[in-house]
């Protein structure tokens, strides 16, 4: 857990800092965090972009 502030970049380290409480877990600190970050309809949207993807017929996997 005392890596994980130096992964985080503008908004999320904001966020991390300015938290009222200090986290116990690191579940704790990943369920909060991605409650925020990545609320369930972001990670559908995200998921169904990925899913999606389709490589073409004669396309390069360099031009995919």
């Amino acid at each position: 857990m005392k890596a994980f502030p130096f992964s985080l970049d503008g908004a999320a380290k904001d966020w991390l800092y300015l938290q009222p409480v200090l986290f116990n877990t690191w579940g704790d600190m990943k369920r909060t965090f991605l409650e925020k970050f990545f609320p369930a309809s972001r990670t559908a949207s995200i998921r169904k972009e990925i899913c999606g993807i389709r490589q073409h017929t004669r396309e390069t996997l360099h031009e995919y």
